[in-house]
């Protein structure tokens, strides 16, 4: 959500709010089960904010265990990212470095970070980016075209790539459900994810299949995400607790 104020208008503005927590980004909020049991596994709580987005996970008990920040620059497509999960203290992103980007990977903290120069193909697409191909190609993809395209993996370092395509089967005239699956001989060694959108506001619904939250022998999590609720206004305030919160390293019961 973008703000535009003329110089002459800055300083009125934040006068005549000042008594109130000015409005910065928009936030909503998705709640992951796993897939095997329906056991809840984390919420992951979005914010919003010009082209940066910020994401915290929180263990079931409410503290944060893992962060995710998300520059989008001159493409949405394609965004650098850095996340970070305290429990295992894996990091993984894409970063920009002098005139190049770079892919970096961290399994714990005390190994080597891995890295490798980003060759962006055409039409690549990375981590949250992946909304944005979807918004550019949503009338393809409403009609029932199948698309491929290079989806960044970042723990490989590499793209892989993709095929996405609409799902007869769980589509009506209110909701459209696109599967992600790999494109090549070997995609039956990877299971398909499914994303439901709603096709008035084209916002995402529910997230079925592998989550980048991973588990301690660091293997994706199963899950499905539900977004029940539409973006709301958020506070400066409530975006700087939510970058500055401390990071859980473990999603037991505070104490144990």
């Amino acid at each position: 959500m973008k703000r535009f104020f003329s110089t002459k208008s800055i300083a009125a503005t934040l006068f005549a709010f000042a008594a109130v927590p000015a409005l910065a980004a928009e936030t909503w909020t998705g709640d992951a089960t796993l897939a095997d049991g329906g056991a809840p596994a984390y919420r992951e709580i979005h914010y919003l904010f010009g082209d940066e987005r910020l994401v915290v996970y929180t263990c079931p008990d409410g503290r944060a265990f893992a962060r995710k920040t998300i520059h989008e620059g001159s493409d949405a497509q394609a965004p650098d990212f850095s996340m970070l999960d305290a429990r295992w203290g894996y990091r993984e992103g894409v970063r920009g470095n002098g005139k190049t980007r770079e892919i970096f990977v961290q399994r714990a903290p005390d190994q080597a970070q891995k890295s490798a120069p980003l060759d962006l193909p055409p039409d690549g697409v990375i981590d949250a980016g992946f909304d944005a191909y979807v918004r550019r190609h949503w009338d393809a993809l409403a009609r029932g075209d199948a698309l491929r395209f290079k989806f960044l993996v970042p723990s490989k370092r590499t793209f892989y790539a993709f095929d996405l395509s609409r799902v007869d089967a769980d589509s009506d005239a209110t909701r459209l459900t696109l599967r992600l699956a790999l494109g090549a001989w070997y995609a039956f060694l990877a299971p398909h994810i499914d994303v439901t959108y709603d096709r008035s506001t084209r916002r995402l619904l529910r997230f079925a299949g592998m989550s980048n939250i991973r588990d301690e022998k660091l293997k994706n999590l199963d899950v499905r995400i539900e977004f029940p609720q539409a973006p709301v206004a958020a506070t400066t305030e409530q975006v700087a607790a939510a970058r500055n919160a401390p990071l859980a390293t473990s999603c037991a019961a505070a104490g144990k």
